[in-house]
């Protein structure tokens, strides 16, 4: 390949991922605002500033593009509670409160990968959002949200094996912790501006987090 067509190739590559970005950067947007239902393609794509057909050369469809900027975002939060069971099972935890630290930030982490695509997340799980798309889709979604909750049950279970976390329900504290942090976003959307919501998010995100190891941790 001369230099002259490598220059061409990577150039058509980077508008391609630039376009692609554009698309669910106005997707996220327009998700948010309209709910899932009632957005359309056509209002994506007058968000995006191109046409509907130029969507639908990178996305089938619309679940296929709700599909694409929430399916990281789920996968990130298995991947770091993937790890923390790993730590686990190697029995490098010495205390329940870094459990607790790592399971709480396996779920933060995941949020600042992408923020936005973190809130469809919670719009999907809260609006049942699952049954207005496709069986194909709501089945994919829904089964890795169910592998991450999975892991977190086998993670909060050992860690009580192993004397680290107070002995209950591994079914509902999960749940808790889940929810926890996905509360602690939503209040924080609600009363602070964009530019005040990462540093109030933290500062009562540790809040909570010192909370739970009292309550939970055994050491």
């Amino acid at each position: 390949m001369t230099m002259h067509k490598k220059v061409i190739r990577e150039r058509r590559k980077k508008e391609r991922e630039q376009r692609i970005q554009s698309i669910l950067d106005a997707a996220s947007e327009v998700f948010l605002s309209k709910g899932y239902l009632k957005t359309t393609m056509d209002e994506i794509a007058l968000k995006a500033e191109i046409s509907k057909p130029t969507i639908y050369q990178y996305f089938e469809t619309k679940d296929v593009l709700f599909f694409s900027l929430i399916i990281p975002v789920t996968e990130m939060v298995g991947k770091e509670s993937d790890k923390v069971e790993k730590k686990l099972i190697a029995g490098e935890y010495t205390s329940g409160a870094s459990l607790i630290h790592d399971i709480l930030h396996a779920f933060y982490e995941s949020y600042k990968m992408d923020p936005e695509s973190f809130r469809l997340v919670m719009l999907f799980q809260q609006t049942h959002m699952a049954w207005e798309m496709k069986e194909q889709s709501r089945l994919s979604i829904m089964e890795k949200g169910q592998y991450n909750y999975e892991v977190g049950r086998r993670i909060l279970r050992l860690g009580m094996e192993q004397g680290l976390l107070r002995s209950m329900d591994v079914y509902a504290l999960i749940d808790i912790l889940w929810g926890l942090f996905v509360g602690i976003v939503q209040i924080e959307d609600i009363k602070a501006t964009k530019k005040e919501r990462r540093e109030n998010l933290e500062s009562t995100f540790k809040l909570a987090e010192t909370l739970m190891i009292d309550a939970v941790a055994k050491n």
